[in-house]
């Protein structure tokens, strides 16, 4: 059980535990449709997505994730409208939710994951107004159709001092075991997600930085397109013990069709696939679209790279996944 402080450092009892979830009824969804008509693919910017830009029945999830200075509490982080739009998005982006965060001197790494909706989970409310982190990621998911929704489906997936979670889908779901390294154990769940972290982890091996991060990550292109799988976006956050990763590896061409991403009531968004930056005060938010808006500061992330947030609220770097990375290797890459 962890202690949670509120922001009068009264102890607070809550139900996060380590690895913590909540399961919900599974319900069926219908088998994703094909990537394109033809079979064929389209490069740009080092991510491979369908030749209409259409991004149909994938999965499409918000991300956001923060490094401080100091102990902040995501209501603090956010503010009012920011997190007024993010509880909106989570009644689209209904298909669970999960968090994981490093808190003040305690080098343990906390995550808790539930298949309810966000809105619906008390949970969910008692992290964001009163549990203070120091790092952090925050994921709510809208399924792709034909994977699971049980718990072990549901993001960030944890392994060791590192918690992730992905934004996009992987097709043909028959091929994504071919990502797992070899000798890996056999995942808990169904997503090509989980999949993605496996051999993401094993990428990375025992470098540290954003650089490995960046090289690991368009590896695991590389492994794909070897392979011939597609993805419809590999955006993704990884949080080890000292950094906060954001993986940002898309087409920013690309938007979703066939599927409700937004609130009925939004008559202009941005992007979907568009990953933001604000820095302030001690402060590193990043996110997905839709979250960060009218805030002053925000920068767009460019779509071929990974940014780094120190354990000091700083971005430590910025690193780009240039072409040569995502050329396909040899099979045993």
């Amino acid at each position: 059980m962890v202690t949670v402080a509120t922001r009068d450092c009264t102890p607070l009892s809550a139900n996060f535990h380590k690895n913590s979830h909540k399961r919900s009824p599974k319900s069926a969804f219908s088998a994703a449709p094909a990537v394109g008509d033809d079979g064929s693919e389209r490069i740009m910017e080092g991510a491979i997505v369908p030749p209409s830009s259409r991004l149909d029945g994938g999965h499409m999830c918000r991300l956001l994730g923060w490094s401080s200075d100091r102990p902040v509490t995501v209501a603090e982080l956010l503010g009012d409208l920011a997190l007024e739009r993010l509880q909106e998005l989570a009644t689209v982006h209904a298909h669970g939710y999960g968090m994981a965060w490093y808190a003040e001197g305690d080098a343990e790494l906390h995550a808790h994951r539930s298949a309810l909706a966000a809105g619906e989970d008390g949970d969910f409310k008692r992290f964001v107004h009163e549990t203070p982190t120091r790092r952090g990621l925050l994921h709510l998911r809208l399924a792709t159709p034909g994977l699971g929704l049980d718990v072990v489906d549901t993001h960030p997936f944890v392994a060791g001092e590192m918690a992730f979670a992905h934004n996009g889908a992987i097709f043909p779901h028959d091929r994504v075991d071919l990502l797992l390294p070899p000798g890996a154990p056999q995942p808990a769940g169904t997503t090509d997600s989980e999949r993605y972290f496996a051999r993401l982890r094993s990428n990375i091996g025992r470098k540290q930085g954003g650089a490995a991060v960046a090289r690991a990550a368009g590896r695991v292109l590389s492994r794909m397109r070897w392979h011939g799988m597609s993805a419809s976006s590999l955006n993704a956050l990884l949080l080890t013990r000292h950094e906060l990763h954001l993986i940002s590896l898309h087409d920013p061409e690309a938007e979703p069709a066939d599927v409700q991403v937004w609130p009925a009531d939004y008559t202009t968004h941005p992007p979907y696939l568009d990953l933001s930056l604000l820095q302030r005060d001690g402060l590193s938010v990043v996110a997905s679209s839709g979250i960060l808006r009218e805030e002053t500061g925000v920068t767009r992330v460019d779509a071929a790279s990974v940014v780094s947030l120190n354990d000091h609220g700083g971005v430590a770097r910025v690193s780009q996944i240039p072409e040569r990375i995502v050329s396909p290797l040899r099979r045993s890459a």
